[in-house]
């Protein structure tokens, strides 16, 4: 066995934005409502307080993952997961 680390994978990224929410949890991270969260959990009706509140961690959480997706640079020589192939049209004579 080499002592090179191993490329990363798009396999061994996904697990590892899998397990963050996660490993925050574990470490104990208080979670702070953004104010799309806040906006988004007022428009749901019948919600206890209570309610509101998890849901607005639950979508603060959910943006603080997307952005650390969308920062996530893949170097250049990563292939793309599936290659687009355009279908064959279908003229009418």
């Amino acid at each position: 066995m080499s002592d090179q680390p191993r490329p990363l994978t798009r396999r061994a990224l996904a697990q590892m934005l899998l397990a963050m929410p996660l490993a925050r949890l574990a470490a104990g991270e208080e979670k702070e409502a953004s104010p799309r969260a806040r906006c988004l959990a007022a428009t749901e009706p019948g919600l206890s307080s209570d309610e509101r509140t998890r849901l607005e961690k639950s979508i603060a959480e959910g943006e603080k993952s997307l952005t650390v997706i969308r920062e996530f640079k893949l170097p250049p020589d990563v292939a793309p997961s599936l290659r687009f192939q355009a279908m064959k049209s279908k003229k009418r004579k």
